[in-house]
């Protein structure tokens, strides 16, 4: 049972690696198999189709995202510490596994909605998981006269305009500091 775990892993790991380098329609099943270490067909055995293996491919990547970001709140922390927190664990995340995150969702046919789907979901989740943080912020009169779903908004925004880059450029300085400038200007505005 562990092996056949490994096996399924190994090949989830090589899609991603292969997805992300040549873009879902380019990459091949073999490619992927040599990777993983397998033959073409025990790939098939896992997974009925390219398709899928990119849908599940894409599952894992939310999953172990959403798993690496999840920042626990504590009583004593404030919604700017949390939020602090969040965008530093989000660039860090980012920063390390670019290399494995495809950036061309352009050419997944008709998958695209359904991927395109699964990331509204997890915006959505997020939105209410931020504007649940901001409203708390708000009831503890850390923050004064502010939407929270509009502060949901900038904040996921922000970080929208910070990942892209980062991705495919590599750079956006020390992640705690870039974290830090994007909690000062959400809280507190740019000018001072």
């Amino acid at each position: 049972m562990q092996q056949e775990r490994g096996k399924r892993e190994r090949i989830l790991e090589a899609a991603q690696s292969v997805f992300a380098r040549k873009g879902y329609y380019l990459s091949k099943i073999e490619e992927i198999a040599e990777l993983a270490g397998v033959g073409k067909g025990t790939v098939y055995e896992y997974f009925a189709s390219k398709e899928e293996l990119y849908k599940e491919m894409f599952k894992l990547i939310l999953n172990r995202y959403t798993e690496y970001v999840m920042v626990e709140e504590t009583p004593e922390m404030t919604a700017k510490e949390w939020i602090r927190h969040l965008l530093e664990m989000h660039l860090r995340y980012m920063l390390e596994n670019r290399q494995h995150m495809p950036t061309d969702f352009g050419d997944l046919g008709g998958m695209d909605m359904e991927i395109l789907g699964w990331m509204y979901d997890m915006r959505k989740r997020s939105i209410e998981r931020l504007i649940s943080v901001f409203q708390k912020g708000i009831d503890r009169g850390e923050l004064k006269g502010m939407d929270p779903e509009l502060g949901a908004n900038l904040l996921v925004g922000m970080m929208r305009g910070v990942t892209l880059p980062l991705m495919v450029e590599g750079a956006c300085g020390e992640p705690s500091q870039v974290a830090e400038a994007m909690t000062e200007i959400l809280f507190d505005g740019i000018a001072r």
